[in-house]
Order: structure tokens, then C-alpha cells, then sequence
């Protein structure tokens, strides 16, 4: 019966001759004198020999090069001698253009009946890939030694206090400011050793700043006060940022440890005055509310055109004075923590359905609001509605040739997220990340509008008291969209 092409090509899978001879590594038999007695047709490929040339006609010196074969008199032949086995050695073997290239040696002694060496079977392993991908990780590590050293050298010269910390956030490096600042002199991190100098009210707040970043993998900042040598504490801003590899994951952490101690101090010197300030004020403004509330009865019974129309100036202006002195008053409540919530469930359709009534009965704006059916959160009613308020008076303010203002809330899995949306003339993306900070102000071509820059702030305090998220995206020319988001459940802390 004729075989068939498919049962040649199984039989050649397990033939032995055909396995020896074009195995993926070369195969090799020498005497004790080194002569070569048996090759296989892998290795002549790779010395670019026939077997005629080097069966019984060339000796295994004459395969490698010169240091290989000093190697092979003092090193090689000696431990063949004393062993049984000799694996992973090394040998440039030499093709017959005379280039090279490297090779890992396994070999197996044969001896006779009196113990006395008479061949060696050798396996040989081409490692030029392999020594090829260790050059290039050796010349990366140099690389990557100089970038550390220049690093190094440059973070030393800076005045800040500059660390790095591995992926679980377990600092590795800090420069010589930092070990100088909290006294390390070995130059080493040491964790029992900044702890104590840590303020104890912002201990606890540094590690769930610390912990949250590196759980979610952005950006930590935290303002802190730090013990320096002389044993007085100094406020620093301490930031954190990941550096991610190509596929997306944290490599590693770059922090810093900036003094802002004249800032922090300077405001509080400022918050004190406007305290004060703010308080002493409200008692003429109330007085003055009530005389004007007085003179307009009489004037309207006097029905006195230039007089009603002063009055109402006046109203107005009153009115404006008295909301900026109950935003300091505000950020006072906020930053002694003296702001009270009065938590309660409450339906938010029905809520934004009643709220910025000043708007809706000027009439030169249309609300639209959108909002699923059955929403209900735990907060403070009146404090949320401050916040809404005010993204709504912004949108006017900073987009006054939109007339269409977007107002809308949605559950996000167990978030009540509400935003606010103008056609305005958008925010510039180096302005948004500063949003939300005490006395900052947009401005757009030069202009210039009213206001202490602490709305805003306000907003991200009293959503922060109710454990919730604030934020905006902007596209300049696109307009604006102001969003927060509250725990649906009663909020904790």
C-alpha cells in the first residue's frame, strides 16, 4: 500500500535523525584531543560550514575565538575533567567569514570503564538576541542612572522639598532640602521620624488625602503645618503627582513640599479683618434696610416719580451691599466651622421648580429644567439652594447675551448629580482649575465685574460639608456647565 505525503510528514516528526540534525540549537561531539566527531546541520548553518569540512578534519578551537579557546585550555577542559556536567558556559563561536557570534555551551562528559574523559557532547544555544536585548537593557539602566543623577543633582538645588515614591505610595527618594527640614541626617526616609512633626490635626487629613489618591490614581494636594528645626510649625502645600507608564498604570509618584506660610498667614490676617469688618457692618445695613423700607412707604403715598425711582436705586444697592456682607459673613461661618446644616429629605423636581424666583419673574431669562421624577436627597434645602443660586447669577453675569440657561439633575447610581449650563462665552482652560478658590475672579477681553471672587467658593465649601462633589467644564466660545453631586443617603461626618 502507498504511503501518503501526510504519514512521510508525521514519521519525520519523530525520526531521530531528522530531529538531531534540525533542532532549534546546535548539536556537537568532540574527542578529549577536541576533535570534532559529530555536528549537526543547525550549527554548520550558523558557522556557514559543510560536514565534510569539519567532521574528523577540525577541532573545536577552531570554532571559537581566540579568547575562547584560552577559556577553553584553562577553564573549560579542566572542569570537564573533574564533572560529569558543564552548562551555561560562554564562547564567541567563529563562522567560517571569521564574524562571530555568542553562544551558550551546555556539555556532557563520556568516560571508559578506568574513569578517563574520551568525548564530550556539547549543546550550543546562539544568544545574540539575547545579548543584544541585554545591551540594550544595560545602556537603558545608564540612561536611566543619568536621568536619576541629573534629578538628583537638580531637585537638590531647589528650594522646595521634592520626593518620589513608588506605585504603593511608599516614598523611595527626597532631596537634600526635606532631610534637612525634618532633620534626617543619614539622608534616608524615615516615617517614624516626620510623623511627629506633622501638626496632629493634619495627620489624620494627610492620610485620607494620601490613601484616596493613591486608590483612584490623581493628583493629591493638602495644605499642612510642618515642624521645622527650631520647633515652629510653618503651613506647606504638599502635592503628589502619578506618573503613568504606556499602558496606563502608576509607575511612580513626584511630590512636593512648597512653604506657604506667608500666604496662609497673610489670609488669615485678612480673614480676621473682613471678620470684624463684616460684623460691624451688618448692624448699620440692618438699620438702613429698615429706614429705607420706611421712606419707601412714605414716598410711594407721595406717588413722587424721582423720588420712587432713587428709592429704588437705593433698594438695589442696599441690597447688593448686604449680600457681599453675607458672603464674608459666609466664608467666616465656613472657614471657623461655624456652618450649621440643617439636614432634611426634600424633592428636588420640586425644589429647582421654585427656585431663583428672581430671575424667573424678571422675565429677561428662561429657565429650563430638567429633572427625573421621584428625585429625593438628604441636605440643607436653603444651603443648596444657594449654590444653585449662584451658578444661576454667574451664568447671567458672565453670559449675559444668553438668555437660555440649562438646569438639570439626574440620579448617578447613588448620587444626585445637578448641573448648570449657559451659551456663554466660556472659561479659559488655565483659569478653571483656580474656580472655585477663596477671591478669584473670571474675567473675559480685560473686563471686569462686581463681586468679592467668594460665591463660588462658598458653593464648594457647602457642597464639601454634605460629603458631596463640585466642578465645571468649559469650552471658551461654548459656554459654561457648573455641576455638583450629593449622597442620595443621609450624609456622615
Amino acid at each position: 500500500m502507498q504511503k501518503s505525503p501526510e504519514s512521510d510528514f508525521l514519521k519525520s516528526l519523530t525520526d531521530p535523525g531528522i530531529l538531531y540534525e534540525n533542532a532549534p540549537c546546535g548539536y556537537l561531539s568532540f574527542t578529549a584531543d577536541g576533535k570534532i566527531v559529530k555536528i549537526n546541520q543547525t550549527l554548520l548553518s550558523w558557522l556557514g560550514y559543510d560536514q565534510s569540512e569539519v567532521v574528523n578534519k577540525l577541532f573545536y578551537t577552531d570554532l571559537v575565538s581566540r579568547g575562547g579557546k584560552i577559556y577553553y585550555e584553562m577553564f573549560y577542559m579542566p572542569l570537564l575533567q573533574l564533572q560529569h556536567n558543564v552548562n551555561e558556559i560562554n564562547f564567541d563561536f567563529q563562522r567560517f567569514d571569521g564574524s562571530k557570534f555568542p553562544a551558550l555551551i551546555n556539555s556532557t562528559a563520556f568516560r571508559d570503564s578506568h574513569g578517563k574523559l574520551v568525548a564530550i557532547n556539547a549543546t550550543v544555544y546562539n544568544i545574540t538576541d539575547r545579548k543584544k536585548y541585554e545591551r540594550e537593557l544595560l545602556e537603558a539602566k545608564k540612561q536611566a542612572d543619568a536621568e536619576r543623577n541629573r534629578f538628583e543633582l537638580l531637585s537638590d538645588l531647589i528650594p522646595e522639598m521634592i520626593f518620589t515614591a513608588d506605585a504603593s505610595g511608599e516614598i523611595n527618594y527626597t532631596n537634600r532640602r526635606f532631610t534637612s527640614f525634618f532633620g534626617l541626617l543619614d539622608g534616608s526616609f524615615s516615617a517614624d521620624a516626620i510623623l511627629p512633626k506633622i501638626h496632629h490635626q493634619d495627620r489624620f487629613k494627610l492620610f485620607k488625602y494620601w490613601k484616596r489618591a493613591i486608590a483612584i490614581g490623581e493628583e493629591a494636594q493638602i495644605e499642612l503645618r510642618l515642624q521645622n528645626q527650631e520647633g515652629t510649625y510653618q503651613w506647606h502645600l504638599v502635592r503628589a503627582l502619578p506618573t503613568k507608564g504606556n499602558d496606563g498604570e502608576i509607575e511612580k509618584w513626584m511630590g512636593s513640599c512648597t512653604d506657604i506660610n506667608r500666604h496662609i498667614t497673610a489670609i488669615q490676617h485678612l480673614d480676621e479683618f473682613i471678620s470684624v469688618a463684616s460684623h460691624e457692618l451688618k448692624t448699620p445695613i440692618t438699620s438702613l434696610r429698615a429706614s429705607l423700607q420706611l421712606m419707601d412707604r412714605l414716598i410711594t403715598q407721595q406717588g413722587e416719580p424721582k423720588l420712587m425711582m432713587l428709592m429704588a436705586q437705593s433698594k438695589k444697592s442696599i441690597e447688593k451691599m448686604n449680600t457681599l456682607v453675607d458672603d464674608l459673613l459666609n466664608t467666616g461661618n465656613i472657614k471657623e466651622g461655624k456652618l450649621v446644616l440643617n439636614i432634611r429629605k426634600f424633592d428636588v423636581s420640586e425644589w429647582l421648580n421654585n427656585t431663583c424666583s428672581h430671575v424667573r419673574l424678571a422675565g429677561r431669562y428662561k429657565l429650563h429644567i430638567s429633572c427625573e421624577h421621584g428625585l429625593n436627597v438628604y441636605a440643607d434645602e436653603h444651603r443648596i439652594d444657594q449654590v444653585i443660586v449662584n451658578f444661576v447669577n454667574n451664568a447671567i453675569k458672565y453670559a449675559p447675551l444668553s438668555s437660555d440657561i440649562f438646569i438639570s439633575a439626574y440620579k448617578d447610581n447613588d448620587q444626585i448629580h445637578v448641573e448648570v449650563k449657559d451659551n456663554g462665552p466660556g472659561i479659559a482652560p488655565d483659569k478653571l482649575p483656580y474656580i472655585f478658590e477663596r477671591y478669584f475672579r473670571v474675567s473675559h477681553s480685560g473686563a471686569e465685574y462686581s463681586g468679592l471672587g467668594l460665591g463660588l467658593y462658598i458653593c464648594a465649601e457647602i457642597i464639601k460639608r454634605h460629603n458631596g462633589r463640585i466642578g465645571v467644564e468649559s469650552n471658551v466660545g461654548e459656554g459654561s456647565k457648573f455641576w455638583f453631586s450629593l449622597p442620595e443617603s443621609t450624609p456622615t461626618g
